[in-house]
């Protein structure tokens, strides 16, 4: 799967991350809690780390491809349980694909 290129960006227009979905920054934490979750590992393997953000990115793409068909940005207020694993301010902003 080709990743597609996107775009974040806060209500006054700075743009807060611009790149592949497959690059948005992920919070430990959240890492660390799918490793107990999943694998009940406490120290995650890049193999484990892999899976684990390769899903939350997989997610994101399959509750937001609509809106790339569309080509229509997204409200990530809409989206924050789903996005709330970034490690990228989405209150309040936008994520367009391009």
């Amino acid at each position: 799967m080709k990743w597609k290129n996107i775009a974040v960006t806060a209500r006054n227009g700075d743009i807060i991350y611009e790149g592949p979905l497959n690059e948005l920054p992920v919070r430990e934490e959240y890492i660390i809690e799918k490793s107990r979750e999943l694998y009940n590992e406490e120290e995650p393997c890049i193999i484990y780390r892999t899976h684990i953000t390769k899903k939350l990115y997989l997610d994101i793409w399959d509750q937001m491809k609509e809106n790339h068909k569309k080509k229509r940005t997204a409200d990530c207020n809409s989206y924050q349980e789903l996005l709330s694993p970034l490690a990228v301010d989405t209150v309040d902003a936008t994520l367009e694909f391009r």
